[in-house]
């Protein structure tokens, strides 16, 4: 959708738009050339300065799907390191060990230390991307709320073009995406957006999701009419309570969210089999040889 809004408006992505998708390959061999130019000691280690390349990559995806830019990303650093420094026993007071700071704020320490870390590259990736003209996938989100921010008047010819909003899997959203959609329906007091999600499905953190993410527009719009679909269509009784039976203790921001799922499948119903095993390699192998043994015994393939 973003992708389609600069396409449209190109006057408004200066950045974007002069510029070419960055594929796989090029972004780990930028975050490299960043690596071996930046002055680093955790992110870079002794043995292999490329280790964490991969980790470094995933968390800036991860940063600015949840709309965090390098500014912001410095202000949660320093906010985190004026709570640590506030920390009362930070150091040992008595003992062999005493004056050196105790291991569990160490541990802390180190991680403030390579968000640190990480912050120079995110800054440094930043202005590579500019450089070699150059924007990753998140980016396509990032620079469309920016562009709807900066201008008023943008903002208002999309929200006149996009009245009636529909939002499939929405509990798969992150905060960037979710920024869009606020920006898109916050004409209206109560606009007109149709949400559809599983709140038991926000468990998995996918793309920066979470349940909180989901749950904002429920809280945003006190008016909103919640429709709760009650029936499954694809599986047992057996299987929908049991599924129910390992979230039902879990904190849920709202229990009206907490829905008993009823089997419309028509599945005849049979006892869940549980097997456990030592590694994923033998899991893996499990499923083979049962595929195949209940190919050969008559058992259709699909």
């Amino acid at each position: 959708f973003c992708n389609s809004i600069i396409k449209s408006y190109p006057e408004e992505f200066p950045r974007i738009i002069s510029s070419k998708n960055i594929s796989p390959v090029d972004q780990a061999k930028l975050i490299e050339t960043i690596i071996e130019s930046s002055d680093l000691k955790l992110l870079r280690p002794y043995g292999d300065k490329f280790y964490y390349a991969r980790g470094i990559s995933a968390s800036i995806g991860e940063l600015k799907r949840e709309g965090i830019d390098p500014d912001s990303f410095e202000k949660l650093i320093k906010e985190e390191e004026k709570e640590f420094k506030s920390i009362d026993d930070l150091y040992h007071e008595k003992g062999a060990h005493k004056g050196k700071m105790k291991g569990k704020y160490d541990d802390i320490l180190k991680y403030i230390e390579r968000n640190k870390e990480l912050l120079i590259l995110y800054r440094n990736y930043e202005d590579k991307l500019v450089e070699n003209r150059f924007y990753d996938y998140e980016d396509m989100i990032i620079e469309t709320v920016r562009a709807m921010q900066k201008n008023e008047d943008f903002l208002l010819k999309l929200q006149e073009n996009y009245q009636y909003i529909l939002v499939d899997e929405h509990q798969d959203t992150n905060n960037a995406q979710n920024k869009v959609l606020e920006l898109l329906s916050g004409f209206y007091e109560s606009p007109n957006l149709f949400i559809v999600g599983d709140e038991k499905q926000a468990i998995f953190r996918f793309q920066g999701a979470s349940l909180n993410n989901f749950l904002f527009f429920k809280n945003k719009y006190k008016d909103a009419k919640i429709v709760f679909l009650e029936e499954n269509y694809r599986s047992t009784q057996a299987i929908l309570d049991s599924a129910h039976s390992l979230i039902e203790n879990a904190p849920v921001a709202d229990e009206n969210l907490r829905v008993r799922l009823k089997s419309a499948s028509g599945h005849k119903e049979k006892n869940i089999k549980f097997y456990e095993f030592s590694s994923e390699e033998f899991e893996m192998l499990y499923l083979a040889e049962d595929i195949k043994n209940k190919m050969s015994e008559g058992v259709p393939a699909g």
